[in-house]
């Protein structure tokens, strides 16, 4: 501790500049009187006065009884024990008001929403990075699963990952699947690690697959309801690097697509004791086959995309959707009768290159923009690493270097059933309007209530829409427009009227199997002028009473 600590105690006692600076002087000199403290730190007599004044009201300092006064300072031991008795009698009485704060929040806190709300959070550095892994491997009940880079491993056994997998393993029977790129890099690691697995008989198994160590994703996942998702930051990846980044989420469909990612990676694996003899023995197995060079990555694309006979499915990114639409490799493969499915994230930014690809495509928005895959034929398989810091230029779809190929009908068909589940739960592009992953109110308000109370609630929120529930299930929203709207032009008393009797939007909720097409048959049955139409939790279309009109016309109109 220094000076400049006690310096900063002081300010936070609520000490000023001018008083910190007298109460240093007064400890360091004994007892003075106010006009010698004055005159030695340069300070007019009333100016000195006035601050000698504050520090005596505020317990400070303390007078003498001679003539002329004299003063000298509180002990600061005593000021830290008075701040540390405050601190702890704070603690008490927060403590003894929780409840009520508890009770306080829940009468006025709105309930909490019916539908699950996925969460994330940016974790910035390998220490909090490695701390976190360690929680979620503490807390895990029935599996974890790592993947790892060859330099990850090794850094990931400095900080303790693996040691710290072993008391799961053992006392909960938790399983723990690793797989690593194993090189002579980390090869003592692992022939170490995977050693202690077999001594210790533990529930935990090792698989070696090559992967680029600088850019390679890395992860883990705890019980398919947590993950986190990290990378080294920066062009530069080493042992001592401390700034990698990292994304925690426990959003379910993220979780499983991962998990499915990581699945399909471990049935292309090899057991590391068979890798770690390989590199022992220089015999190379080679089942898989990684594309170094760009170039030679996109001939080998060109070249299978040219001996295609049935079609293409993509799963890319939703900036390359936007590279797609500028500069189309894929365009005369489709002119050739090639069937062309893609699919990517798609928002405001992509949404009307997405449906210019659409006049040639089949494409579906799916909240999943970290992995880029293209399936030929159920027979070609290539994987494409996302690129680092602009590593990726404008005219490419696809960052080629380093590119994952392989025609293994085992892994091909587990790679085609993720895919196929991946489109089954995407949403058409033509279900999709500009209101695109538009996310519904939180603050909700039943129908029963008054208007008044509406206002009350979007008011103390500070929102400018609120969800409309009748029996605890949503059925429309009202904004801030509409109840405007009410009062100037309908003239109605905010008071007396109902929320039911304003003219909100309807909500119609469409289930996975329903499209858009069901959403205008509700819209014509019920009456509804204008309707919000809902799909997986997101806001993908406004329907008002013209279109549905004259679409339900054409929908029940009898063949000729």
């Amino acid at each position: 501790m220094s000076e400049k600590d006690v310096t900063r105690f002081l300010q936070i006692l609520g000490l000023s500049k001018r008083e910190i600076q007298v109460y240093m002087f007064l400890a360091k000199s004994g007892v003075q009187s106010t006009s010698f403290v004055a005159k030695r730190l340069k300070m007019e007599r009333v100016q000195a006065y006035r601050t000698f004044k504050k520090l005596q009201e505020k317990g400070f300092i303390e007078a003498t009884l001679e003539r002329p006064t004299r003063f000298t300072i509180v002990p600061f031991s005593a000021l830290v024990d008075n701040y540390i008795t405050a601190k702890k009698n704070e603690v008490v009485n927060l403590n003894d008001q929780k409840q009520n704060l508890l009770n306080a929040w829940h009468s006025i806190s709105a309930p909490e929403s019916e539908y699950p709300v996925a969460k994330f959070s940016i974790i910035t550095g390998k220490k909090k990075i490695h701390s976190k892994m360690l929680t979620m491997i503490e807390e895990s009940k029935s599996e974890v699963i790592v993947l790892t880079t060859a330099l990850g491993m090794i850094q990931e056994d400095v900080a303790g990952i693996f040691d710290a997998a072993i008391n799961p393993s053992q006392e909960r029977n938790v399983q723990v699947q690793i797989i690593t790129d194993i090189s002579m890099e980390n090869l003592k690691v692992v022939e170490r690690t995977d050693r202690n697995i077999t001594e210790d008989k533990l529930n935990i198994k090792i698989r070696h697959v090559n992967m680029n160590s600088k850019f390679f994703p890395r992860f883990l996942i705890k019980d398919e309801e947590e993950a986190i998702l990290y990378a080294p930051f920066g062009n530069e990846a080493s042992v001592l690097n401390l700034e990698d980044e990292g994304l925690w989420i426990n959003d379910k469909m993220f979780i499983s697509v991962l998990k499915a990612f990581f699945v399909q990676m471990w049935q292309s694996g090899i057991d590391a004791s068979r890798r770690v003899d390989e590199l022992k023995s220089g015999i190379p197995l080679g089942e898989t086959l990684v594309i170094k060079d760009a170039e030679e990555a996109w001939h080998k694309v060109i070249k299978v995309l040219e001996s295609a006979k049935q079609d293409v499915i993509v799963i890319t990114s939703s900036q390359s959707i936007n590279r797609l639409a500028e500069d189309d490799p894929l365009i005369n493969f489709f002119k050739k009768g090639l069937q062309v499915r893609l699919m990517a994230s798609i928002d405001l930014d992509n949404l009307e290159p997405a449906q210019k690809l659409a006049k040639n495509y089949e494409i579906k928005h799916v909240p999943i923009s970290y992995m880029t895959m293209m399936l030929v034929d159920n027979k070609h398989l290539f994987m494409f690493k996302n690129p680092p810091v602009n590593g990726l230029s404008a005219e490419s779809a696809f960052y080629l270097s380093d590119t994952f190929y392989s025609t293994d009908p085992g892994q091909i068909e587990r790679v085609s059933e993720m895919l196929a589940d991946i489109w089954k739960r995407g949403i058409d592009i033509v279900e999709i309007s500009d209101q695109a992953g538009t996310k519904l109110p939180t603050i909700e308000v039943e129908t029963s209530e008054t208007a008044a109370r509406t206002v009350e609630k979007m008011l103390r929120n500070n929102v400018n829409a609120v969800l409309v529930m009748e029996n605890n299930k949503p059925v429309g929203v009202i904004n801030d427009r509409d109840i405007l709207y009410e009062i100037v032009e309908e003239q109605k008393d905010l008071a007396t009227t109902l929320t039911k009797d304003l003219k909100f939007t309807q909500l119609i909720i469409l289930k996975d199997d329903e499209s858009m097409v069901t959403a205008i048959k509700i819209m014509s049955q019920k009456g509804f002028k204008r309707a919000a139409v809902v799909k997986n939790g997101q806001l993908i279309g406004m329907l008002t009473e013209e279109p549905p009109k004259k679409a339900a016309l054409q929908i029940e109109a009898p063949a000729v």
